[in-house]
Protein backbone atom coordinates (compact mmCIF):
# COMPACT_ATOMS: atom_id res chain seq x y z
CA UNK A 1 0.00 0.00 0.00
CA UNK A 2 1.32 3.47 -0.90
CA UNK A 3 2.43 5.87 1.78
CA UNK A 4 -0.14 8.65 2.19
CA UNK A 5 1.80 11.91 2.50
CA UNK A 6 0.74 15.37 3.62
CA UNK A 7 1.62 16.87 0.20
CA UNK A 8 1.35 15.49 -3.33
CA UNK A 9 3.12 17.12 -6.28
CA UNK A 10 2.13 16.35 -9.87
CA UNK A 11 3.95 18.61 -12.32
CA UNK A 12 6.91 18.56 -14.69
CA UNK A 13 10.38 17.12 -14.42
CA UNK A 14 13.45 17.21 -16.61
CA UNK A 15 17.13 17.94 -16.77
CA UNK A 16 18.51 21.47 -16.85
CA UNK A 17 21.11 22.59 -19.37
CA UNK A 18 22.57 26.04 -18.78
CA UNK A 19 24.53 28.58 -20.77
CA UNK A 20 25.73 32.07 -19.84
CA UNK A 21 24.85 35.24 -21.75
CA UNK A 22 25.70 38.87 -21.12
CA UNK A 23 22.00 39.73 -20.95
CA UNK A 24 18.67 38.20 -21.86
CA UNK A 25 18.37 38.84 -25.63
CA UNK A 26 15.94 41.45 -26.89
CA UNK A 27 13.61 40.94 -29.85
CA UNK A 28 15.68 40.44 -33.00
CA UNK A 29 18.98 40.18 -31.11
CA UNK A 30 21.36 37.26 -31.58
CA UNK A 31 22.71 36.02 -28.26
CA UNK A 32 26.23 34.63 -27.97
CA UNK A 33 26.05 31.93 -25.26
CA UNK A 34 29.02 30.35 -23.54
CA UNK A 35 29.77 27.64 -21.00
CA UNK A 36 27.05 25.16 -22.01
CA UNK A 37 26.64 22.68 -19.14
CA UNK A 38 24.24 20.49 -17.17
CA UNK A 39 23.24 21.59 -13.67
CA UNK A 40 21.31 20.16 -10.75
CA UNK A 41 18.06 21.54 -12.07
CA UNK A 42 14.79 19.85 -12.98
CA UNK A 43 11.21 20.74 -13.80
CA UNK A 44 8.84 22.61 -11.54
CA UNK A 45 7.32 19.50 -9.99
CA UNK A 46 10.60 17.91 -9.00
CA UNK A 47 11.90 21.26 -7.75
CA UNK A 48 8.85 21.78 -5.53
CA UNK A 49 9.00 18.24 -4.14
CA UNK A 50 12.72 18.54 -3.34
CA UNK A 51 12.26 21.88 -1.57
CA UNK A 52 9.50 20.44 0.63
CA UNK A 53 11.46 17.23 1.28
CA UNK A 54 14.59 19.11 2.32
CA UNK A 55 12.53 21.21 4.72
CA UNK A 56 11.40 18.00 6.41
CA UNK A 57 8.02 17.81 4.69
CA UNK A 58 6.11 14.61 4.00
CA UNK A 59 5.75 14.71 0.20
CA UNK A 60 5.12 12.35 -2.72
CA UNK A 61 5.90 13.07 -6.36
CA UNK A 62 3.76 11.73 -9.23
CA UNK A 63 5.58 11.62 -12.56
CA UNK A 64 7.50 9.65 -15.15
CA UNK A 65 10.93 10.16 -16.76
CA UNK A 66 12.94 8.43 -19.44
CA UNK A 67 15.03 5.42 -18.52
CA UNK A 68 18.15 7.49 -19.23
CA UNK A 69 20.82 9.54 -17.45
CA UNK A 70 18.42 12.45 -16.93
CA UNK A 71 15.81 10.17 -15.42
CA UNK A 72 18.37 8.60 -13.10
CA UNK A 73 19.46 12.04 -11.91
CA UNK A 74 15.87 13.08 -11.21
CA UNK A 75 15.35 9.90 -9.20
CA UNK A 76 18.57 10.48 -7.23
CA UNK A 77 17.74 14.10 -6.44
CA UNK A 78 14.24 13.19 -5.24
CA UNK A 79 15.43 10.22 -3.19
CA UNK A 80 18.21 12.26 -1.58
CA UNK A 81 15.55 14.78 -0.47
CA UNK A 82 13.45 12.00 1.13
CA UNK A 83 10.60 12.43 -1.36
CA UNK A 84 8.31 9.38 -1.54
CA UNK A 85 8.65 7.75 -4.97
CA UNK A 86 6.00 5.02 -5.07
CA UNK A 87 4.30 6.99 -7.88
CA UNK A 88 7.42 7.95 -9.83
CA UNK A 89 8.81 5.71 -12.54
CA UNK A 90 11.44 5.47 -15.29
CA UNK A 91 10.03 4.36 -18.62
CA UNK A 92 11.70 2.87 -21.67
CA UNK A 93 11.05 4.47 -25.06
CA UNK A 94 10.91 8.10 -23.93
CA UNK A 95 13.56 10.68 -23.15
CA UNK A 96 13.65 12.83 -20.05
CA UNK A 97 12.59 16.38 -20.93
CA UNK A 98 15.28 19.01 -21.41
CA UNK A 99 15.14 22.60 -20.17
CA UNK A 100 17.60 25.13 -21.59
CA UNK A 101 18.31 28.05 -19.25
CA UNK A 102 19.95 31.25 -20.48
CA UNK A 103 21.56 32.84 -17.41
CA UNK A 104 22.44 36.53 -17.67
CA UNK A 105 25.23 38.30 -15.82
CA UNK A 106 22.70 40.13 -13.63
CA UNK A 107 21.16 36.81 -12.49
CA UNK A 108 18.02 36.99 -14.65
CA UNK A 109 17.12 33.95 -16.72
CA UNK A 110 15.16 32.84 -19.75
CA UNK A 111 13.97 29.21 -19.90
CA UNK A 112 13.09 27.04 -22.90
CA UNK A 113 11.36 23.72 -22.20
CA UNK A 114 11.80 20.92 -24.75
CA UNK A 115 9.47 17.96 -24.30
CA UNK A 116 10.30 14.61 -25.84
CA UNK A 117 7.49 12.62 -27.52
CA UNK A 118 5.60 10.57 -24.99
CA UNK A 119 7.34 12.12 -22.00
CA UNK A 120 4.26 13.92 -20.66
CA UNK A 121 2.26 12.14 -18.03
CA UNK A 122 -1.16 11.19 -19.41
CA UNK A 123 -4.55 11.94 -17.92
CA UNK A 124 -5.07 8.28 -17.05
CA UNK A 125 -1.62 7.93 -15.47
CA UNK A 126 -1.90 11.09 -13.39
CA UNK A 127 -5.44 10.56 -12.11
CA UNK A 128 -4.90 6.85 -11.44
CA UNK A 129 -1.90 7.56 -9.22
CA UNK A 130 -3.59 10.53 -7.56
CA UNK A 131 -6.60 8.42 -6.59
CA UNK A 132 -4.25 6.04 -4.77
CA UNK A 133 -3.20 8.91 -2.49
CA UNK A 134 -6.61 9.58 -0.96
CA UNK A 135 -6.02 11.04 2.48
CA UNK A 136 -3.27 13.43 1.41
CA UNK A 137 -4.10 16.98 2.46
CA UNK A 138 -2.38 19.24 -0.07
CA UNK A 139 -1.81 19.09 -3.84
CA UNK A 140 0.60 21.16 -5.96
CA UNK A 141 0.24 21.11 -9.73
CA UNK A 142 1.02 23.29 -12.75
CA UNK A 143 1.37 23.53 -16.47
CA UNK A 144 4.66 21.73 -17.09
CA UNK A 145 2.35 18.78 -17.60
CA UNK A 146 -0.47 19.17 -20.16
CA UNK A 147 -2.89 21.87 -19.06
CA UNK A 148 -5.94 19.60 -19.21
CA UNK A 149 -4.13 17.02 -17.05
CA UNK A 150 -3.10 19.63 -14.48
CA UNK A 151 -6.61 21.08 -14.25
CA UNK A 152 -8.20 17.63 -13.94
CA UNK A 153 -5.72 16.73 -11.18
CA UNK A 154 -6.63 19.98 -9.43
CA UNK A 155 -10.36 19.23 -9.75
CA UNK A 156 -9.91 15.63 -8.59
CA UNK A 157 -7.65 16.64 -5.72
CA UNK A 158 -10.25 19.11 -4.48
CA UNK A 159 -12.93 16.41 -4.79
CA UNK A 160 -10.71 14.13 -2.67
CA UNK A 161 -10.52 16.76 0.07
CA UNK A 162 -7.12 18.27 -0.69
CA UNK A 163 -6.18 21.94 -0.60
CA UNK A 164 -5.05 22.71 -4.15
CA UNK A 165 -2.24 25.01 -5.28
CA UNK A 166 -1.60 25.72 -8.96
CA UNK A 167 1.26 27.45 -10.77
CA UNK A 168 -0.04 28.00 -14.34
CA UNK A 169 3.41 28.08 -15.89
CA UNK A 170 4.49 27.93 -18.64
CA UNK A 171 1.48 29.64 -20.18
CA UNK A 172 0.98 30.78 -23.76
CA UNK A 173 0.32 34.48 -24.37
CA UNK A 174 -3.04 33.70 -25.98
CA UNK A 175 -4.05 31.04 -23.46
CA UNK A 176 -7.73 30.84 -22.54
CA UNK A 177 -8.30 29.21 -19.16
CA UNK A 178 -11.60 28.22 -17.55
CA UNK A 179 -12.84 29.27 -14.15
CA UNK A 180 -11.03 27.21 -11.51
CA UNK A 181 -13.11 27.11 -8.33
CA UNK A 182 -11.30 23.90 -7.36
CA UNK A 183 -7.99 25.81 -7.01
CA UNK A 184 -7.49 27.24 -3.53
CA UNK A 185 -4.35 29.23 -4.32
CA UNK A 186 -3.05 30.35 -7.71
CA UNK A 187 0.61 31.43 -7.71
CA UNK A 188 1.93 33.42 -10.68
CA UNK A 189 4.76 35.79 -11.53
CA UNK A 190 4.34 39.25 -13.06
CA UNK A 191 4.37 38.08 -16.67
CA UNK A 192 1.92 35.25 -16.01
CA UNK A 193 -0.39 37.68 -14.21
CA UNK A 194 -0.38 39.99 -17.23
CA UNK A 195 -1.16 37.07 -19.55
CA UNK A 196 -4.08 35.92 -17.38
CA UNK A 197 -5.46 39.48 -17.43
CA UNK A 198 -4.87 40.01 -21.16
CA UNK A 199 -2.53 42.91 -20.36
CA UNK A 200 0.80 41.70 -21.73
CA UNK A 201 3.30 44.56 -21.96
CA UNK A 202 1.10 46.98 -20.03
CA UNK A 203 2.32 48.71 -16.90
CA UNK A 204 0.72 47.47 -13.69
CA UNK A 205 0.73 49.98 -10.85
CA UNK A 206 -1.45 48.09 -8.37
CA UNK A 207 -0.52 44.41 -8.06
CA UNK A 208 -3.04 43.71 -5.33
CA UNK A 209 -5.80 44.96 -7.61
CA UNK A 210 -4.35 42.71 -10.34
CA UNK A 211 -4.42 39.72 -7.97
CA UNK A 212 -8.03 40.47 -7.05
CA UNK A 213 -8.99 40.75 -10.73
CA UNK A 214 -7.37 37.37 -11.46
CA UNK A 215 -9.15 35.79 -8.51
CA UNK A 216 -12.53 37.15 -9.55
CA UNK A 217 -12.05 36.36 -13.24
CA UNK A 218 -11.01 32.73 -12.64
CA UNK A 219 -13.04 32.09 -9.48
CA UNK A 220 -9.95 31.39 -7.32
CA UNK A 221 -10.10 32.23 -3.62
CA UNK A 222 -6.44 33.24 -3.19
CA UNK A 223 -3.97 34.69 -5.67
CA UNK A 224 -0.27 35.18 -4.95
CA UNK A 225 1.92 37.14 -7.36
CA UNK A 226 5.71 36.95 -7.05
CA UNK A 227 7.28 40.26 -8.06
CA UNK A 228 10.99 39.42 -8.29
CA UNK A 229 13.01 42.29 -6.84
CA UNK A 230 9.80 43.95 -5.62
CA UNK A 231 8.78 41.06 -3.36
CA UNK A 232 5.35 39.41 -3.53
CA UNK A 233 1.71 40.20 -2.93
CA UNK A 234 -1.46 38.31 -2.07
CA UNK A 235 -5.22 38.72 -2.33
CA UNK A 236 -7.02 36.24 -0.09
CA UNK A 237 -9.87 35.72 2.36
CA UNK A 238 -7.31 36.52 5.10
CA UNK A 239 -6.72 39.98 3.58
CA UNK A 240 -4.41 41.56 1.04
CA UNK A 241 -0.80 42.61 1.44
CA UNK A 242 2.55 43.25 -0.19
CA UNK A 243 5.71 41.65 1.18
CA UNK A 244 8.74 43.76 0.21
CA UNK A 245 11.86 42.08 -1.13
CA UNK A 246 15.15 42.05 0.78
CA UNK A 247 18.14 43.78 -0.85
CA UNK A 248 20.28 40.97 -2.27
CA UNK A 249 23.22 40.39 -4.61
CA UNK A 250 21.33 38.60 -7.38
CA UNK A 251 23.33 35.68 -8.74
CA UNK A 252 20.78 33.22 -10.15
CA UNK A 253 16.98 33.31 -9.88
CA UNK A 254 16.53 29.87 -11.49
CA UNK A 255 14.06 27.79 -9.50
CA UNK A 256 13.23 30.62 -7.11
CA UNK A 257 9.57 30.79 -8.14
CA UNK A 258 9.19 27.04 -7.61
CA UNK A 259 10.84 27.40 -4.20
CA UNK A 260 8.58 30.28 -3.17
CA UNK A 261 5.44 28.23 -3.79
CA UNK A 262 6.86 25.07 -2.19
CA UNK A 263 8.12 26.86 0.93
CA UNK A 264 4.80 28.67 1.30
CA UNK A 265 2.89 25.39 1.07
CA UNK A 266 5.16 23.61 3.54
CA UNK A 267 4.66 26.43 6.06
CA UNK A 268 0.89 26.24 5.58
CA UNK A 269 1.14 22.50 6.25
CA UNK A 270 2.90 23.37 9.50
CA UNK A 271 -0.01 25.56 10.56
CA UNK A 272 1.15 29.07 9.66
CA UNK A 273 -1.19 31.70 8.25
CA UNK A 274 -0.66 32.64 4.61
CA UNK A 275 1.11 35.93 5.26
CA UNK A 276 3.53 34.32 7.71
CA UNK A 277 4.15 31.46 5.28
CA UNK A 278 4.92 33.92 2.47
CA UNK A 279 7.28 35.92 4.68
CA UNK A 280 9.23 32.74 5.44
CA UNK A 281 9.33 31.91 1.72
CA UNK A 282 10.52 35.45 0.99
CA UNK A 283 13.50 34.97 3.32
CA UNK A 284 14.25 31.55 1.83
CA UNK A 285 14.29 32.94 -1.72
CA UNK A 286 16.35 36.00 -0.79
CA UNK A 287 19.08 33.62 0.37
CA UNK A 288 18.57 31.33 -2.60
CA UNK A 289 19.00 33.86 -5.41
CA UNK A 290 22.41 34.92 -4.09
CA UNK A 291 23.71 31.44 -4.95
CA UNK A 292 24.21 29.66 -8.27
CA UNK A 293 21.96 26.80 -9.34
CA UNK A 294 18.59 25.68 -8.02
CA UNK A 295 18.54 22.13 -6.58
CA UNK A 296 22.11 22.44 -5.35
CA UNK A 297 21.12 25.55 -3.38
CA UNK A 298 17.80 24.38 -1.95
CA UNK A 299 18.18 24.37 1.81
CA UNK A 300 17.53 21.83 4.52
CA UNK A 301 15.50 22.77 7.56
CA UNK A 302 18.55 22.93 9.82
CA UNK A 303 20.15 25.47 7.48
CA UNK A 304 17.26 27.91 7.85
CA UNK A 305 18.52 29.31 11.17
CA UNK A 306 21.29 31.14 9.30
CA UNK A 307 18.79 32.39 6.70
CA UNK A 308 16.40 33.76 9.33
CA UNK A 309 19.26 35.54 11.11
CA UNK A 310 20.44 37.09 7.84
CA UNK A 311 16.94 38.22 6.89
CA UNK A 312 15.10 38.94 10.17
Amino acid sequence: MSHIPKVVVVNGNGIGQYCDVVRIPRKGETAIPRNLRYEQDSGKGVNCAIVIGRLGGDVSYIGKVGNDDGGLLNEKWLRDANVHLEHFWRQDGIKTSLGLVLLAENGENLIFNFDSPGSDITMEEATSHLRQLKGAEHLITGFEIPVDVALECARLGKEMGMKVYCNPSPIEHDAVLPKMPYVDLLCVNETEAQILLGKVGQDVTDWIAAAREIGERYDVATVVITLGGKGACAWSPEGSWIIPAYPVRLCDESGAGDAFLAVTVQNLVCGKRLREAMEYANRYCAWLVERPGSIASYMKLEEMDAVLKRFP
